[in-house]
């Protein structure tokens, strides 16, 4: 995006990599206020095995079981999640393209704008599997009543279960965020360096928006099949074996429920992802125009590093 470094920018030579992780978090606080409540619509749809959900009865469900507040219903370890989750996504996004271009005389190729993607949803998956396991306990229509609040889940959680429950369902949330974030972040710089660049930071931001939301919504095409996996993987108690991998998971789902089962709570999801990362990512970027992390600056002080490492 266009636009020149604050006159509060880090100066010459200084290390900036606190604005990068400080910008993570704070994208990461605006998209889990944002999209909670398609968080919450989301996780009932994936674990439902009953009949089809439809949007507007779950909402008036979900309203009478604690009137509005019931929507943010497990949203305090979401949206506390969010925030090493983006921190450790787009600093790994941000620094892996900063290597990259170093290789390329500054320039990313598409290739490794995709490969950028790949690489921080794993650091995402890994970050962000304690608070999803919560999260999903909380939002389980099965399990309410067993859980006062977020701390009472964690607590039962790891007296019950042991830490190792805390990552439950990593394999299929490392599926789906490295399919997701790949595609997405690719395609963005993709799309991105066809595009001419605009003068105004709002516009740029708004078309950003726009762009990101649409490409999110196809992304989610790709990794939806696993997100319903991980949730129905987080949603199990001690002694509940139904699902053991994440092939065979995919499979009894679809021998059980049907294919289009796999693709259950896919609006939400879609407009939870594509509204959601694009709001974190034009953040993002803003917040690093804003501290002065112009994209030379960071570029020409990671070849410096690189340098003198050398």
């Amino acid at each position: 995006m266009p636009g020149a470094a604050s006159s509060s920018a880090p100066a010459k030579g200084s290390d900036n990599s606190q604005y990068v992780f400080l910008a993570g978090a704070i994208s990461g606080v605006a998209e889990g206020v944002t999209i909670q409540p398609l968080e919450m619509l989301k996780t009932r749809f994936q674990i439902n095995q009953g009949a089809h959900l439809r949007i507007i009865p779950t909402v008036k469900e979900i309203i009478a079981e604690g009137g509005l507040r019931q929507l943010y219903r497990g949203g305090a370890p979401e949206i506390l999640g969010l925030i090493p989750r983006a921190t450790a996504a787009l600093s790994t996004l941000e620094f892996s393209r900063r290597l990259f271009r170093s290789w390329h005389d500054g320039q990313l190729p598409t290739r490794y704008a995709y490969l950028s993607g790949a690489l921080c949803g794993v650091t995402e998956g890994v970050a962000f599997a304690p608070f999803q396991v919560i999260k999903v306990r909380l939002m389980a229509k099965e399990h309410l009543g067993r859980y006062r609040n977020s701390s009472d889940c964690l607590k039962q959680v790891l007296q019950q279960e042991g830490p190792a429950a805390l990552f439950i369902g990593l394999a299929p949330t490392l599926y789906r965020n490295c399919i997701w974030n790949c595609l997405y972040y690719g395609s963005m710089h993709a799309i991105d360096q066809q595009l001419p660049q605009l003068e105004s930071h709002g516009a740029a931001a708004a078309r950003q928006l726009a762009i990101g939301t649409a490409v999110g919504v196809a992304a989610t095409c790709a990794n939806a099949p696993f997100d319903v996996v991980k949730s129905r993987f987080q949603s199990q108690l001690p002694g509940q074996a139904k699902y053991t991998s994440v092939l065979q998971s995919l499979r009894t789902i679809a021998a059980e429920e049907g294919l289009p089962a796999l693709y259950r709570g896919f609006v939400p999801k879609a407009l939870r992802l594509g509204v959601g990362q694009s709001v974190g990512l034009v953040m993002f970027e803003q917040l690093l125009r804003v501290f002065g992390v112009s994209q030379s600056q960071v570029e020409r002080e990671f070849s410096e590093t690189l340098a003198m490492e050398v």
